[in-house]
């Protein structure tokens, strides 16, 4: 499975101008059999994120968890939205040094050593990417996206044809959610840190849910269909490359 994966989503998109907009930088995890690292996800990196989120580096940390799916090649995804403008510092070695330390001013370079040499043992980073919202869509006003779960649909969209799709996907959601259905919320975003004809994917769709009940009682019930013409004219060019489930774990902000 090539890594298609390498993006995600989920947080709504805000921007302060044209120049300083929300990114979501994504880190994929595979965490290694028999160990308690997942557990070092809620504790140990959590409080260093809200460390940082406290110091002003970045807007939240979210941790997510892939459900039902053994055989995809990450076990955690985790979610850092930041401002562009936050993330100058980490541009260079000097920068995130400076930055560790002014956030965990306790930690020693000696104990980062450790702390890492001990993570390194326990999981493989499988990929990293950069990703901005481009729309989404709420059932009602008491939503609150990203919501407890997501179904994350990677594509690969032709090049020179991402307006046209980015239409077409919004064209399906212009009437709304329905209000008494089971999804809550719908997104799309777009990879902005690679592009290229040889790229597996560079847009991605989440479908919300509040929990995996409600998920698997909507996908249960959905009937056989044809496709209308519009959705037609948007499987010609893009590719549904991968799907996954997502459930939520910590939301730090």
């Amino acid at each position: 499975m090539k890594k298609l994966f390498l993006v995600l989503f989920f947080v709504v998109g805000i921007t302060s101008n044209a120049q300083d907009k929300v990114v979501l930088r994504q880190t994929f995890i595979k965490v290694k059999p028999g160990n308690n690292y997942a557990e070092d996800l809620k504790t140990k990196f959590g409080e260093i994120a809200q460390k940082r989120i406290d110091a002003g580096y970045q807007l939240g940390w979210h941790l997510w968890e892939v459900v039902g799916n053994p055989q995809a090649p990450f076990t955690h995804i985790i979610v850092e939205p930041m401002m562009i403008s936050q993330m100058e510092k980490e541009r260079s070695r000097e920068g995130w040094l400076e930055m560790r330390k002014e956030a965990i001013p306790s930690m020693t370079d000696s104990d980062w050593t450790t702390f890492m040499d001990d993570v390194r043992d326990k999981r493989d980073i499988v990929a990293e990417a950069l990703s901005i919202t481009v729309d989404e869509v709420k059932k009602d006003e008491r939503v609150q996206l990203p919501d407890n779960i997501g179904i994350v649909n990677w594509m690969k969209v032709k090049e020179g044809k991402f307006k046209t799709y980015e239409n077409m996907e919004k064209s399906m959601y212009v009437g709304g959610l329905d209000k008494n259905g089971l999804q809550s919320g719908w997104s799309l975003g777009k990879r902005i840190d690679k592009y290229g004809t040889d790229l597996y994917w560079n847009y991605f769709t989440v479908n919300w849910f509040a929990s995996y009940t409600d998920y698997v009682k909507a996908a249960a019930n959905i009937p056989a269909w044809d496709a209308d013409k519009n959705y037609q004219n948007m499987i010609k060019i893009r590719d549904l490359r991968e799907s996954v489930i997502i459930r939520k774990v910590i939301m730090l902000e």
